[in-house]
């Protein structure tokens, strides 16, 4: 359940020339539904309203359109999920509807900048090789900027990215947006507009959710006993299966109040009555503090900026530049570096618990909620006590097989939506946040959609 921990600092890890190869984009075709079902756990993939998918694709290849494919990141697989319904599913949508796309379809799929640090050597390889476009979210990175932007307005194909930044753990509340979706599209209607041309710019939001088979529930029972044991919880007769993943909450969530209290010096009151909120915003708070110590970070921003800040610090003290030449390094010199980036380790734990504890809500789940509610509650406790234990999102436990749920919102042509709202079509901050409004609405209608499909 916990992280090898890192204990030597490395050199800087340089990605190869983003170029797409069409000789790895039509092995990933050929192998990803084996991928999908054996890597994954995938049994099936269903795509609703997918006559919007195509459409959407359909008058991008005819030059009517730049498009934007807006996916949310609830579970972590769903970049994987997307590469597949675009690359394997949309064509075979196409055709059922006799509607020719003028190529094969893709995508530049957006990623955070740390992901090739964490993910192993092959991922590396791969991402510049399918178009992948890594950006960082701490720092303002102007040649990043500038290829997405100009991918964006002359690019063979849609840019694709998580309009959350990065994976949100919940699938059916409303998710935080950053606004790098709606930058992007307001810089290209700007750049197409300075070069007198007419493409409309379109934000194609979509939402992912994830469904089990009722024989799920014995690997569901067989994860929460898992957890008790851990936690040194002892079985109560009788017990629902509601009541012991209240009885988890509570524990996982004490034993953290009581670490940050002892140990590392938080105020966090025992005052009864606190509610869960209280107390996890309580327990936050401590671990960010905590790490912006050991990095003496001033806490700036919301929550989540102060998790990229201490991300990107951590990182930086692990892969540095002046280790590209470690062999010459002096021993003393060496094994200062190989400290400072154990601590760098270390001092992250408290980030990655932040990371996930913030889109949490130790009370959301219901006794009268569906399987994969609960299956998504437990996931993420068992993803909170790896993060106590060291661990980060590599650890995270799926359960398998499950479907998924690919969710088509409506397509926003960025011009239209923002007149109608009487706003000028420019990159500014009220432009940008009216767009995520909007787009925020869109995912809100999606939801209520897979609701309602569950009701039916």
């Amino acid at each position: 359940m916990y992280a090898q921990p890192i204990a030597e600092a490395k050199a800087p890890v340089r990605l190869a020339q983003n170029r797409i190869r069409p000789l790895v984009l039509a092995f990933f075709r050929l192998i990803s539904p084996l991928y999908m079902k054996a890597t994954l756990g995938f049994s099936r993939v269903r795509l609703l309203n997918a006559e919007r998918l195509v459409r959407a694709y359909a008058d991008f290849f005819q030059g009517r359109t730049r498009l934007l494919v807006a996916f949310r990141h609830p579970y972590g697989d769903e970049a994987q999920l997307m590469a597949y319904v675009i690359g394997k599913l949309l064509a075979r949508e196409a055709k059922a509807r006799g509607i020719e796309l003028a190529q094969k379809p893709h995508a530049h799929f957006v990623h955070g900048y740390e992901v090739p640090l964490w993910a192993g050597a092959f991922e590396r390889w791969l991402l510049p090789r399918v178009g992948a476009l890594p950006v960082y979210h701490a720092k303002f990175d102007s040649p990043s900027v500038r290829r997405i932007r100009g991918l964006m307005k002359d690019g063979r194909y849609p840019i694709a990215l998580a309009p959350e930044g990065q994976v949100s753990y919940s699938s059916e509340e409303p998710p935080r947006l950053e606004s790098g979706a709606s930058r992007i599209c307001l810089w290209c209607a700007e750049d197409l507009k300075r070069e007198g041309r007419n493409e409309a710019v379109v934000l194609l939001p979509i939402s992912i959710h994830q469904r089990w088979p009722k024989a799920t529930e014995k690997a569901l029972d067989a994860l929460i006993l898992g957890m008790e044991g851990d936690c040194g919880l002892a079985r109560v007769a009788g017990e629902s299966r509601f009541e012991r993943l209240q009885r988890l909450g509570e524990a996982v969530l004490a034993a953290a109040e009581q670490q940050y209290r002892h140990f590392y010096g938080a105020e966090l009151p025992e005052t009864p009555g606190l509610s869960s909120a209280q107390r996890l915003s309580g327990l936050r708070q401590a671990a960010l503090t905590t790490a912006e110590r050991c990095f003496h970070l001033k806490p700036e921003g919301d929550e989540i900026r102060r998790v990229y800040r201490i991300r990107q610090t951590g990182w930086d003290r692990i892969f540095r530049a002046d280790m590209a030449d470690s062999e010459q390094m002096p021993a003393l010199k060496r094994s200062l570096a190989d400290r400072l980036a154990g601590e760098a380790w270390y001092a992250s734990r408290h980030m990655e618990l932040v990371d996930l504890a913030y889109y949490l809500d130790l009370d959301r789940l219901k006794p009268e909620d569906p399987l994969e509610l609960y299956i998504e509650t437990a996931q993420n406790y068992y993803d909170l006590i790896s993060r106590l234990m060291g661990g980060n999102i590599s650890q995270r436990k799926a359960l398998r097989p499950k479907e998924g749920i690919v969710i088509v919102g409506k397509p926003l042509p960025v011009d239209r939506t923002l007149k109608a709202l009487g706003l000028q079509v420019k990159p500014s901050k009220a432009a940008t946040e009216a767009l995520n409004r909007v787009l925020l609405a869109e995912f809100l209608t999606c939801i209520e959609e897979i609701r309602q499909a569950r009701l039916g």
